[in-house]
Formats: C-alpha cells, sequence, structure tokens
C-alpha cells in the first residue's frame, strides 16, 4: 500500500512539473527493481530565459540596445535598495567595477556621479551601469537581493542615469 501510494505521491509530482511554465523536465528515467527510483532532472528557469536565449540566437553580432532599454513597455533603471548595509554596497561596487564595460571614474572625486559621495550613491551608480551593460535583464539587478529596478529616473544634479 506504501508502494502504491508514494507511486501516486510520485505521478502528481511529475504532472505537476509537465504542466508548470516555470519548469522544464530534462530527463525522467524510471526502473523498477523491489522498489519504484525515479531520476528527475529539472531546470527551473523562468519563461524569459527561453525567450531571451531564443532571441540571442537569432540576433547579430551587434544587438539593438533600443529593444532593451524598456521592461514590459516602461524605460528602468537598476538601484540600491535602500536598506542595504554599506558592506554589500561597497562588495557591489567592486564587483561592478572589476567588470570591462563598466566605467567607475564617474563615481571618483571629479567624476560627474561623484555627488553625493555616499556607498549608496555610488552603488546605486554602478549598479545601473552594469545593469545597462547587460541589456536590462531583470536578473542582472539582483545583486544578492540589494538591487532594486525603478521606473522613475534617478538622476540627481549632475549625476544622470542615461536609460
Amino acid at each position: 500500500m506504501a508502494k502504491q501510494l508514494s507511486a501516486f505521491v510520485l505521478l502528481l509530482l511529475i504532472i505537476f512539473l509537465l504542466s508548470s511554465t516555470m519548469a522544464t523536465v530534462l530527463s525522467l528515467k524510471c526502473f523498477e527493481r523491489s522498489e519504484i527510483t525515479c531520476n528527475i532532472f529539472i531546470s527551473l528557469q523562468p519563461r524569459y530565459h527561453q525567450q531571451m536565449k531564443a532571441n540571442w540566437e537569432q540576433a547579430t553580432d551587434t544587438p539593438n540596445l533600443d529593444d532593451k532599454v524598456s521592461w514590459e513597455g516602461q524605460t528602468t533603471w537598476c538601484i540600491a535598495k535602500p536598506s542595504t548595509g554599506d558592506e554589500r554596497l561597497n562588495a557591489n561596487i567592486q564587483f561592478c567595477c572589476q567588470q570591462p564595460d563598466i566605467d567607475c571614474s564617474i563615481i571618483q572625486p571629479g567624476g560627474r556621479s561623484y555627488n553625493p559621495n555616499n556607498y549608496y550613491s555610488h552603488a546605486s551608480v554602478v549598479m545601473h551601469l552594469y545593469y545597462k551593460a547587460n541589456y536590462k535583464l531583470p536578473h542582472t539587478c539582483d545583486f544578492m537581493q540589494s538591487g532594486l529596478i525603478i521606473s522613475q529616473d534617478p538622476s540627481v544634479g549632475e549625476c544622470i542615469y542615461e536609460p
């Protein structure tokens, strides 16, 4: 009876996973010895990853960035969450500034985004540069859950966030 119940629960799990739009079943192998054993390998990827992969395969060497600057019909920016601690903000700055496509001179003394001179402002600037350099894909603003995608321009004074 327990074997039948386990098999039934497993069957329900398989049906759920097959019908889920958030999962792709990569392999399903079941065999029977003295008990039923199933190895299920699942990729939990949001649908946009599949779409982006298809789009990327069709893209030219120079992607059209104009198609990437809006997300769900809005222009977006990536900034640091206001509740993020200085240690995480500094780690985000260090990560972004190590990337070859990010020009961190704008947050250095004399740079157009040096003021306001604090971790939050500097991290927000370089996090947005990273987000923008990576085609504004939502996951490129995660930063260990310290990033926030907004639709209101965060520019302050001379520090202009390009969309």
